[in-house]
């Protein structure tokens, strides 16, 4: 929906899943020399300020980003090392007052002879995500398209390693259906990319969720894939009107990305949970199981 500007919630606990397990996979995928293939279907502006009128008027990333930095500045032995990346990345553009988007992380994480390729729909955030992004050669691509009607023509991309991330704004009901087929249309044309899915919990969206888990669960076990899907909760979904927390789903998950989400997701729930919502001893994550 090209009303959804992503600087009112850049750095929030949403961001802080969503990032953190990117980080992740990109690591792995560096650990082998061939080059790789990045698409980043719904990349926003790809940078944002944290002081900016948008950001201020939220305060998300205050509970979110900043909160985490402070934490791990005050004891950084006591954050998971799975943690690490990201959290250095984060650090870094934090020192400039900003945060970093899936595209910049993407960016920060490409090598000689990796692609990486954006697409944005918003007329005023893909100007921005231009200025954001430097592109060097035939590196980084930045398209100015509604990515659910692109994925046929982006995939499978000529180099055929590497992650596909969607993550919608579901500000609309097709968002959910869409964002499924999408990513169904994605695993038949790149059957060995890596293929992640975001969404939101939300309360007033129970319907549309539990439709689309469904549908993600039966894709995975058609297809014999590795299948991880990771929640992350920081209020309770009976006190919450919003965003309680969201949730990541991974098909083709790299070889022990179930396991170090399993080490990061409880950590991330005590650090970035509402006490006054939830209590803080209960366990605020879900890892499903892995086909």
């Amino acid at each position: 929906m090209l009303s959804y500007r992503h600087a009112f919630h850049a750095g929030n606990h949403a961001d802080i899943l969503k990032h953190a397990s990117l980080c992740l996979i990109l690591q792995s995928l560096q650990k082998k020399d061939k080059p790789f293939t990045l698409i980043d279907t719904h990349a926003g502006a790809g940078l944002y300020r944290l002081d900016s009128e948008w950001a201020l008027k939220t305060g998300e990333n205050q509970k979110g980003i900043i909160k985490l930095l402070n934490a791990f500045n005050q004891n950084p032995a006591s954050f998971p090392p799975e943690l690490q990346n990201y959290i250095n990345l984060c650090q870094g553009f934090y020192d400039q007052n900003c945060y970093a988007g899936s595209p910049v992380i993407m960016q920060k994480h490409l090598r000689s002879g990796d692609k990486l390729v954006l697409l944005e729909m918003h007329n005023n955030e893909v100007e921005i995500l231009r200025n954001n992004i430097e592109e060097t050669g035939a590196n980084a691509t930045i398209l100015h398209q509604n990515s659910f009607e692109a994925i046929k023509a982006i995939t499978p991309p000529p180099i055929k390693r590497g992650l596909l991330l969607m993550d919608p704004s579901y500000e609309i009901d097709s968002d959910y259906t869409n964002a499924f087929e999408a990513l169904a249309l994605a695993r038949k044309r790149w059957n060995v990319g890596i293929l992640c899915l975001w969404y939101p919990l939300l309360k007033h969206r129970q319907t549309e969720l539990a439709m689309l888990k469904s549908s993600l669960r039966e894709l995975a076990a058609e297809n014999q894939n590795n299948f991880v899907q990771a929640e992350l909760l920081v209020a309770s979904p009976e006190n919450e009107t919003g965003l309680y927390g969201s949730g990541m789903a991974i098909i083709n998950a790299p070889w022990h990305f179930d396991e170090e989400m399993a080490n990061i997701l409880p950590f991330l729930g005590k650090m970035l949970a509402d006490a006054s919502q939830i209590n803080i001893n209960e366990a605020f994550n879900q890892i499903a199981d892995i086909y």
